[in-house]
């Protein structure tokens, strides 16, 4: 093979259409790549032996994040894993030169990569792809029971690998993708119940409890959650910035915000008579630095415009922070499954300190809201 050649191109529109060639890679990859989109960042990595494809890599990951996401890895009569490993190097190099602090690798199967060895049709490789991103780093994600949408197919839950640039998070907390679009709540209260080994692990039936046990007839809120997590042995610190009733934006009618306000004031009352401590201030991110370094989790209220396309409250488990303090470490419930994005996005999620601070922020006038888990009994 002559001497080989990487290009590194945005990906703006059709991904097939980015370089010459990319059209003709095999159907299912094509159909994954494409699938990305909205504000995701994609990036397209093209490797080229004289004026010969020889392989593609797909990167995407959401903006205003700290990770890098490896879709897929497809390669042409790459006997020993030369030209993969050239594109992964690319992809790790150039993540950690833009502040990247991990890796994500997405595979559809454990023992090899489309493309890279059994669809490539020219025989296996020296060790698979998954034997060889081992051997260069990348550490298995433990695969969740509830990875993705209940109407998920099962082959698109796959497998999934990091490399941390500086070690990553020290408490694994298992992930749990919400099943439906306003149980946020009780499925990020579920991975810090874990997260503090007062939970095995999450699941449906629990999710639906707790969402009866807390909303506000939507969504739910910090002092109906804080109720919930008292009941199931945590010790929960809720510190809302105002005292007024909260969410109400999402209301649509005059009987709707009267009836959230009613719910939130009986959770309020609730809280006061069982001594739950509830403060009205505005964190700051050195409180929520001071509660993780103390062995507690976090759940967040956060606006998740801009890191996803659409407006929207979302509670996420904040459930560690780095050495420096300059990034934190999340399992977010949600994902843009129609977009693409798997649990291993979602999974130990590295949120800059100034994007945290920038979606910790929800509302008109905005407010903020948290609720700090500490285990008890």
């Amino acid at each position: 093979m002559s001497e080989l050649h990487i290009d590194v191109l945005p990906v703006i529109g059709d991904v097939g259409a980015v370089a010459d060639g990319v059209a003709d890679l095999p159907a299912d990859l094509l159909r994954r790549w494409r699938l990305a989109g909205g504000v995701q960042v994609r990036t397209l990595l093209t490797a080229r032996s004289g004026r010969t494809l020889v392989g593609s890599a797909f990167e995407v990951h959401r903006p205003l994040t700290a990770y890098r996401k490896i879709v897929d890895v497809w390669t042409r009569d790459d006997h020993d894993g030369q030209v993969a490993d050239a594109l992964v190097t690319a992809v790790e190099e150039r993540a950690w030169r833009e502040g990247a602090v991990a890796v994500k690798r997405w595979f559809p199967e454990r023992e090899t990569e489309p493309g890279s060895e059994a669809a490539s049709g020219s025989g296996r490789a020296s060790g698979s792809a998954w034997e060889r991103s081992l051997a260069r780093g990348y550490r298995e994600l433990t695969t969740p029971t509830w990875a993705g949408p209940v109407t998920a197919r099962p082959e698109d839950t796959g497998h999934g690998q990091v490399r941390w640039r500086d070690g990553g998070p020290r408490r694994a907390v298992p992930y749990m993708r919400q099943t439906t679009d306003f149980t946020c709540g009780p499925v990020a209260l579920q991975m810090g119940l874990c997260g503090l080994g007062l939970q095995d692990r999450p699941g449906r039936e629990q999710e639906m409890r707790l969402w009866r046990e807390a909303t506000t007839v939507g969504g739910c809120e910090p002092l109906g959650l804080a109720l919930a997590a008292a009941d199931r042995g945590a010790v929960p610190e809720v510190v809302l910035s105002t005292e007024e009733p909260i969410l109400l934006e999402l209301c649509r009618t005059d009987e709707e915000r009267d009836l959230r306000a009613f719910i939130q004031a009986g959770f309020r009352a609730e809280t006061a008579a069982r001594g739950i401590d509830v403060e009205t201030a505005a964190f700051d991110l050195d409180r929520l630095r001071g509660a993780l370094d103390d062995g507690g989790v976090a759940l967040v209220l956060i606006e998740q415009f801009g890191m996803h396309a659409e407006s929207c409250p979302h509670w996420i488990t904040v459930h560690g922070v780095s050495g420096d303090g300059d990034v934190f470490y999340v399992n977010d419930p949600w994902t843009d499954a129609d977009l693409g994005e798997t649990w291993v996005d979602a999974l130990d999620l590295p949120l800059p300190a100034a994007t945290l601070d920038r979606l910790a922020w929800y509302g008109t006038p905005s407010y903020r809201g948290m609720i700090v888990l500490r285990g008890g009994r």
